[in-house]
């Protein structure tokens, strides 16, 4: 595999170990070369790397762009600076995507095609997205709601997305510091509990909603209601997980033992595992084909 290294920060936390994985899942690497802004020195072994400055790089012979500091920039802004550079977005990979249990190439690359749009009841599919630098194909990001509209919303999902939110009032966050919109749509109340004011969250909503591929959806939820999870189970989607704190025989409902993040509400729970701290089932498999592989012992 012939990997160009591209420094976007100076965060090269999960550098060693990206390369080493890929050198162990591709029979070796061959360094083409690194870029970044300003000139760098990199060693591979006793030979010095080639820099390439950032206009250069699109004609130059690789496999992948490993991204060397992805996690603190964010692979959206890496994105941003690629197509102006016109490097190849297909080719880019985060350093810290490469280190995130159960990765392989051709599975990531599997994921980014399949164009995956995720609804979640609350932060979690945004929160998962960001983690694997997947864009956001659904609007159902940075906000929740509550479990009997959720439910209800699932239910007539293609009917609820043809009507327009309409404010309902605003309520303060305290960990945001910001007075949010309550919104509604028909007959199901939205919490847009990190956008500023209702004319942001209707025009972030209508940008994500025109990006929905109602070919290939995960719906995802969370809760700790038996009853609630039976209802969420018996929805008609292809790919569905309810984070539970509880075990259950229904195939939609996935245990996570809440006392491996003692003392945090189960909703801060399932969200830590959309960050990776930790990662309590493969995020490949889930996405992919809703298979279940777990990764920790619950």
């Amino acid at each position: 595999m012939k990997v160009l290294i591209w420094f976007v920060s100076n965060d090269a936390r999960f550098f060693n170990a990206a390369m080493s994985i890929l050198a162990r899942q591709n029979g070796g690497l061959g360094i083409v070369g690194c870029t970044a802004v300003s000139p760098v020195k990199l060693q591979a072994g006793d030979k010095n790397v080639d820099f390439i400055p950032l206009d250069k790089v699109a004609a130059q012979d690789f496999d992948v762009v490993l991204v060397v500091g992805a996690k603190e920039l964010g692979m959206s802004e890496v994105v941003k600076v690629a197509r102006r550079i016109n490097l190849p977005e297909d080719k880019l990979l985060g350093d810290c995507i490469v280190c995130v249990p159960g990765f392989t190439l051709n599975k990531y690359r599997q994921l980014q095609r399949s164009r995956l749009s995720i609804f979640a009841m609350n932060c979690f599919g945004g929160l998962i997205s960001n983690t694997l630098g997947l864009p956001f194909r659904s609007p159902l990001v940075n906000m929740f709601f509550r479990e009997d509209e959720y439910i209800r919303f699932l239910r007539a999902l293609r009917v609820y997305m043809e009507e327009n939110l309409t404010l309902k009032t605003t309520r303060f966050d305290k960990g945001t510091e910001l007075n949010y919109p309550v919104v509604t749509l028909g007959n199901v109340d939205i919490h847009m509990n990190h956008y500023r004011d209702f004319d942001e969250a209707v025009n972030i909503w209508s940008r994500r909603k025109a990006r929905i591929n109602w070919y290939n959806l995960f719906v995802t939820a969370y809760t700790e209601s038996e009853e609630f999870a039976r209802e969420f189970d018996a929805l008609p989607f292809g790919k569905k997980v309810c984070f539970v704190p509880f075990k259950s025989d229904l195939d939609s409902a996935w245990y996570i033992n809440p006392e491996i993040k003692r003392g945090l509400e189960f909703w801060d729970v399932v969200n830590h595992f959309g960050t990776g701290d930790p990662f309590y089932y493969n995020p490949f498999d889930m996405l992919l084909y809703g298979k279940k592989t777990p990764l920790i012992e619950m």
